[in-house]
């Protein structure tokens, strides 16, 4: 009889993924400030700037080069980090009202954050057992880690 028997992840692989989510508040702020400093960014019009900023990327038109660094920080690890956990986010608690999944998102990141401070029992989301809550924190840090491709999604 062949059996099929599930593989779990090694328990560094769970660990670094806990830990990226860990930093999903710091990488969502700093990104959103990268972003508006780019955006929003003025030319200082000296002509220092003006050359150092045209031999670095061989882009005269103010325009592409906000362009180019958009695109930069989009490539960024701490971009990619942030948006793994983001998707994850996507997958969890589709099964329930929006008002619960809403309430369980932000108590799986607080839970995620710092475990003791926001145990459980001081969630508040009576609508999830206990073991129910902590099946989906562990299946959300698993699609962390799958969206990554550090996690084999099949299993």
């Amino acid at each position: 009889m062949n059996s099929m028997k599930r593989i779990t992840p090694p328990k560094d692989v769970v660990a670094m993924c806990e830990q990226i989510v860990r930093g999903y508040d710091r990488r969502k702020k700093e990104y959103e400030r990268s972003r508006v400093d780019i955006v929003y960014r003025r030319a200082s019009g000296g002509m220092t700037d003006f050359i150092a900023e045209r031999n670095a990327s061989n882009i005269s038109d103010p325009t592409e080069r906000k362009a180019e660094q958009l695109e930069r920080l989009e490539d960024s690890l701490d971009v990619k980090f942030m948006r793994a956990v983001e998707q994850s986010l996507l997958m969890l608690g589709t099964d329930v009202s929006r008002d619960s999944r809403e309430r369980l998102c932000k108590a799986v990141l607080l839970n995620c954050e710092n475990g003791r401070e926001y145990p459980y029992e001081m969630l508040n989301i009576d609508e999830f057992s206990r073991r129910d809550f902590y099946r989906r924190k562990k299946r959300f840090i698993m699609g962390v880690g799958v969206v990554l491709g550090v996690i084999d999604g099949s299993s």
